[in-house]
């Protein structure tokens, strides 16, 4: 339960830090300082921190000290982005350039599928992932243009999704492969059935 709460600590930090003074940039120095702190502290806890930890971690300070250190809020906004971009980019190279599904590895040991159905989760995560790195980019830069609204109402909203809209999406999205992976492999609920009795 702690190292879940560890991870998500930085989020909620930045979103309160964010709300209670509407300054991006000292909201940003508090989601570095408390994501280093929850690695560290997730380290000397438990001896280990998880790849994806580690791998939010880097994105934070990597977006955040150039955020921080130039004083402009528009270098963490990319960060969403970035990410997402990276983790399509990630899952090609597995799946199409080095021939090996990082699904299929991850939980083929779990979870019995034909390799088409790996092929297809995989593009499926590559074309969500690149379509969540665009609705970032619309939501960060061009809603006064599109809504008609001020810089700050924009940044408002970019704060609220950044905290909870894009992790949301991502969990809806995952919860959509899941149900479509068991509509088109219905063996699939049989065994977990099976094993439940």
């Amino acid at each position: 339960m702690l190292p879940k709460i560890l991870e998500f600590a930085p989020a909620i930090a930045f979103f309160a830090a964010y709300k209670l003074t509407s300054d991006l940039i000292l909201a940003t120095a508090v989601i570095v300082g408390s994501a280093v702190a929850a690695f560290v502290l997730q380290y000397l806890l438990y001896r280990k921190v998880s790849r994806m930890q580690i791998f939010v971690t880097v994105a934070v300070v990597l977006f955040g000290l150039p955020t921080v250190l130039l004083n402009d809020p528009q270098i963490i906004k990319w960060k969403i982005t970035a990410v997402n971009l990276i983790l399509a980019l990630a899952i090609f190279i597995c799946q199409v350039l080095l021939k090996k599904n990082p699904f299929a590895y991850l939980f083929g040991q779990e979870i019995q599928l034909p390799a088409s159905a790996w092929l297809t989760l995989g593009r499926l995560w590559i074309g969500f992932f690149t379509f969540a790195a665009g609705i970032n980019v619309i939501i960060a830069f061009c809603l006064p243009d599109l809504l008609g609204i001020t810089p700050q109402e924009a940044e408002d909203w970019w704060v609220d999704y950044k905290t909870f809209g894009n992790a949301i999406l991502n969990f809806i999205f995952a919860l959509g492969c899941g149900l479509y992976l068991l509509r088109r492999n219905p063996e699939l609920f049989a065994v977990k059935s099976e094993d439940g009795k």
